[in-house]
C-alpha cells in the first residue's frame, strides 16, 4: 500500500513527521512520501521513522508554482533534498511564504478586527511562514468564525479581505529544479483546479512539454467522470501515474492514509520509477 501527498507540522499537517509515519504504518501503508508545503524540513524525522518500522520513505514536496497567471500544486518526488538547486528554491518559495504571511496577518488584524494574527499564527505553526490554515484556526480560536470553511470563505480565499496572492517560481522554474535534484515532477490533485477538459488537457500539455512526467489520478473522493477524465488524460500524455491522500489531520474523517482508489492497468505506476 501506498500514499504519496500527505503533509506534517513542517509545513500545514497537524501531525509531527514521526505521528505521521506512526499513522500511514497503523493503516498498512508500506510507500509514504512525505510533501510538505515548500519544504522538505521533515523528511529527516519521517526517514528515521520509516527505517524503524520497514517502511519506504519518497523525499518530496508539494511546490506552489505559476503558470500562465494561476497557482498550481507540483510534488516533487524522488528528489535529493540536499542539492544545491532544490535548496535554492526553498529558500526563495519559504522567502515567499514568510511576506504572504506577514501581509495576511496585517489584513487580518484590520478585516477581523483582531490584533497579533501573525505573531499567533507563527506560534500555533511553530514556523515564521505559516499557511492559510494556521490562520484559520487563528480566527476560530478568536471566535471570529465557525469552522476552517467559514474562515476561508470569509476571509482567506481568493476574493475575500485577507488573501494575498504570492510571487511563486514559474512551473518552468519548478519543473527544472526537481528534475535537476533527480526527482519526478508530479502534477498534485488536477481534479481541484476546476478546468474544463479542453483546459486541463491544455495544462497538460505545457506540463509534459515542460518536463513534467507525472499526474495524480488516484484520489479519494472521485466522481465517476472525474476518475474517467483523469485516467484518460494520463494515458493520453503517456504521464506516470501517482496518488495520495493530500492528508492533513485527523480530523479530516473522510481521508484516511493510503486507503487510494485502484490504478487503471493501462497506466504506468509512479512507484515502477523506484524499483
Amino acid at each position: 500500500m501506498y500514499d504519496f501527498h500527505c503533509h506534517s507540522l513542517a509545513s500545514d499537517g497537524q501531525l509531527s513527521p514521526v505521528a505521521l509515519v506512526e499513522l500511514a504504518a497503523s493503516h498498512g501503508v508500506e510507500w509514504l512520501a512525505l510533501t510538505d508545503h515548500d519544504t522538505h524540513a521533515g523528511l529527516d524525522e519521517a526517514a528515521a521513522a520509516c527505517r524503524q518500522r520497514g517502511m519506504r520513505l519518497i523525499a518530496g514536496a508539494e511546490w506552489s508554482l505559476l503558470h500562465d497567471k494561476r497557482e498550481y500544486h507540483v510534488l516533487g518526488l524522488g528528489v535529493d533534498p540536499a542539492a544545491q538547486a532544490i535548496c535554492q528554491l526553498e529558500q526563495a518559495q519559504q522567502n515567499a511564504r514568510r511576506e504572504r504571511a506577514r501581509l495576511i496577518g496585517q489584513r487580518l488584524d484590520k478585516a477581523a478586527n483582531m490584533t497579533g494574527s501573525y505573531a499567533k499564527a507563527c506560534q500555533l505553526a511553530n514556523t515564521e511562514a505559516p499557511g492559510r490554515p494556521w490562520f484559520a484556526r487563528v480566527l476560530m480560536a478568536e471566535n471570529r468564525v465557525r469552522d476552517m470553511t467559514h474562515a476561508f470563505n470569509r476571509f482567506l480565499k481568493k476574493g475575500q479581505s485577507a488573501f494575498v496572492a504570492t510571487p511563486w517560481a514559474s512551473i518552468e522554474q519548478g519543473i527544472q529544479v526537481i528534475k535537476q535534484a533527480g526527482g519526478v515532477a508530479v502534477l498534485a490533485h488536477p481534479q481541484h483546479y476546476s478546468l474544463t477538459r479542453t483546459k486541463l488537457f491544455r495544462l497538460l500539455g505545457d506540463f509534459k512539454r515542460l518536463g513534467g512526467e507525472g499526474m495524480e489520478v488516484a484520489m479519494p473522493n472521485l466522481t465517476p467522470h472525474q476518475h474517467q477524465l483523469l485516467h484518460q488524460a494520463c494515458q493520453h500524455f503517456d504521464l506516470l501515474a501517482s496518488g495520495g491522500s493530500d492528508f492533513h489531520s485527523p480530523e479530516q474523517k473522510w481521508l484516511t492514509l493510503g486507503r487510494l482508489p485502484a490504478v487503471d492497468k493501462a497506466l504506468v505506476p509512479i512507484w515502477h520509477r523506484w524499483r
